[in-house]
């Protein structure tokens, strides 16, 4: 005898708990299959699109939805692995809870992934038996992956500012490198040329966290879907939490993947006061009749002008040419080069006050360039010294054109180590 179905509501409540959708354009999704006689049943998962790699050990969260006027009698789990080797894992007498915005009664069916080898492939049969012996098949399957790994790159950490590790303070910006799923494909089998690679699950999100001392864990940003699977080598600027000064800094990322997660932490980073830029001098270039080649380039290392004569390489700042009206303009023919700062961040008065750290951050977070311009007095530079992290903040003092072919100068101070 077969069953009746109420064809008001059950067929659309049901199908919304199969494919956590609305609307009843077709019987069921394709994820799924049916199978048996009479008695209406379905079962869902969460994230049905994406779901279809697990790792071993990991609780896959199976509901079954029925209409209690069907009389539901059992549930039986069966799985097929790799085609050949099948078991029942689980046969459970029905006991669902009504979920009445759907109208249904749901039951919650354990499933947990075999111990088995990387990358089989696994079918899972949810066979719903009903009082008057009639049967209803629910299927999925999936491929045996690996939880996600992390570990850090050969270099792990990279310091922002230049400085050494013992020299970093608050606000300062580390570039940790992280290696997600080494060694990791996102289908099976593996192509030729990595014939030992696993497959691992997709990594959701990549999260990464910073704690002072001993206090709690504080989120610092996410990265979104860094991988389906794949190895995946990516570095993550993290910042040097304000309040921390004095104190030892962790910082944690942990990779999400469904269920499953993996975190890593880093070595502790002492942080301590920034580093002041501490020496002062002052420069001068000149361009135009009457004044000498050598002082067309200047050496910010040596504190001298360069010589017109010496290789390129020491001269950091020299006359380009001329505006049309007659100002000097300037760039840097070695690989020096400058950022020049905006009109609101000399609002701070960042000459007077600005240390190794924030120049270095400042000098890592903008694009910087060979070509100054044309100097104005009162323009502010920061500069990263060729050849070296070392960083410098110059300032633009005074401007004298060069008129009627006469000699124009550009007087400068800057500040270093």
């Amino acid at each position: 005898m077969k069953s009746y179905i109420p064809a008001r509501t059950t067929l659309c409540g049901l199908l919304a708990l199969a494919v956590l959708a609305t609307g009843c354009k077709k019987e069921l999704d394709d994820f799924y299959t049916p199978a048996g006689d009479t008695g209406f049943a379905s079962i869902t998962l969460p994230n049905l699109a994406v779901n279809t790699k697990y790792a071993v050990g990991e609780t896959i969260p199976i509901s079954l939805g029925y209409n209690a006027a069907d009389q539901l009698k059992s549930v039986s789990v069966f799985q097929v692995i790799n085609k050949t080797d099948s078991v029942t894992t689980g046969t459970y007498n029905a006991g669902g809870t009504l979920n009445t915005a759907l109208g249904l009664t749901v039951q919650t069916v354990p499933y947990v992934v075999p111990n088995v080898a990387n990358g089989l492939p696994v079918r899972v049969d949810v066979i719903s038996t009903f009082a008057n012996g009639a049967t209803r098949l629910r299927r999925f399957t999936y491929n045996v992956a690996n939880n996600p790994t992390l570990k850090f790159g050969a270099t792990p950490a990279t310091y922002r500012n230049g400085l050494a590790a013992a020299a970093q303070s608050e606000n300062d910006l580390i570039g940790y490198s992280l290696i997600i799923n080494e060694n990791g494909v996102s289908t099976f089998p593996p192509p030729t040329a990595t014939p030992t690679a696993q497959l691992f699950k997709a990594v959701d999100s990549l999260t990464y966290f910073s704690r002072i001392g001993t206090g709690p864990l504080v989120r610092q940003g996410v990265v979104k879907n860094p991988t389906a699977g794949v190895t995946n080598t990516r570095t993550v600027d993290v910042k040097v939490p304000a309040g921390s000064n004095g104190q030892a800094v962790t910082f944690a990322f942990t990779a999400y993947a469904q269920a499953g997660s993996t975190t890593l932490v880093s070595a502790p980073v002492n942080v301590g006061t920034p580093t002041a830029l501490a020496t002062s001098r002052l420069g001068r270039v000149s361009f135009g009749a009457g004044s000498t080649p050598d002082s067309l380039a200047f050496n910010l290392k040596t504190g001298l002008n360069e010589p017109s004569a010496s290789p390129v390489a020491g001269k950091d700042l020299q006359v380009s040419g001329l505006s049309a009206t007659g100002s000097l303009t300037l760039n840097a023919p070695n690989t020096t080069r400058y950022y020049k700062l905006t009109a609101a961040q000399l609002t701070a008065n960042p000459y007077a006050t600005a240390t190794a750290n924030a120049i270095g951050n400042l000098v890592f977070q903008n694009t910087l360039v060979a070509d100054l311009g044309t100097a104005t007095a009162g323009d502010v530079y920061a500069v990263k010294v060729r050849g070296t992290s070392e960083v410098m903040l110059l300032r633009i003092q005074a401007v004298r054109p060069s008129t009627s072919g006469g000699i124009g100068r550009v007087k400068f101070e800057y500040r270093s180590l």
